[in-house]
C-alpha cells in the first residue's frame, strides 16, 4: 500500500475495527494490541483491493484473536465491561443520561448473551454496519448460517432485554 492509502484505511476503519475487537475481547488493552497487529498485517498485505480490505480487517482480527486465545489456553473475554461506545449528545440533559443508561444497559446485554457467535453477529450488524454476505464471509460461515444465527440472536438479546428491571 502507499503511505497516503495506509493513512486513509487506519483513518477510515480503525474505529470500527477497534470496536470489534473490543467487542470480542472486551479488554481495552487488548483491544488496542488485536487492531495494532491487524493493521500491521494490513499494510503489509498491499494486494488486497479497497472494497474488501475492510472484510479482510475484520477477519485478519478475528483469526489473531482465536490464536492469542489458543495459545493461552484461556478465555480471553471478562465478564464486565462497563463502557459503551456511542454517545449522541441531546439538547437535555436528562434526555442523554436516559439515552447513554439504556446504551449501556443495552452492550451489557449484548456482551453477555451466549453462544459467543451471538454476540459477533449482532455487533458486526448492528455496530460494524455490515450486511449478512459480508458478515458471513467475515465468520466463515454460509449467508443462510449467519442469518438464521441473526434471528436468534435478536430473539436471545430481547428475551434478556424484556427481563432487565429497568424499561426499554
Amino acid at each position: 500500500m502507499k503511505p497516503d492509502a495506509t493513512e486513509e484505511a487506519y483513518e477510515r476503519y480503525h474505529k470500527e475495527i477497534y470496536l470489534y475487537a473490543l467487542s470480542l475481547c472486551r479488554d481495552e488493552t487488548l483491544a488496542e494490541d488485536l487492531v495494532s497487529e491487524t493493521f500491521y498485517k494490513g499494510f503489509i498485505a498491499s494486494n488486497r483491493s479497497e472494497e474488501n480490505f475492510k472484510y479482510w480487517l475484520f477477519r485478519v482480527l478475528k483469526n489473531h484473536f482465536i490464536d492469542l486465545k489458543r495459545k493461552n489456553h484461556e478465555s480471553l473475554t471478562l465478564d464486565t465491561h462497563d463502557k459503551f461506545i456511542p454517545d449522541k449528545s441531546m439538547k437535555e440533559p436528562a434526555k442523554n443520561y436516559i439515552h447513554k443508561d439504556r446504551n449501556q444497559r443495552l452492550y451489557k446485554h449484548l456482551m453477555t448473551l451466549e453462544p459467543e457467535v451471538y454476540r459477533e453477529i449482532l455487533y458486526l450488524f448492528y455496530y460494524g454496519n455490515l450486511n449478512i454476505r459480508a458478515i458471513s464471509k467475515t465468520i466463515g460461515r454460509s449467508e443462510s448460517h449467519t442469518k438464521t444465527t441473526l434471528y436468534r440472536a435478536r430473539k436471545k438479546l430481547g428475551k434478556a432485554l424484556k427481563e432487565d428491571p429497568y424499561e426499554f
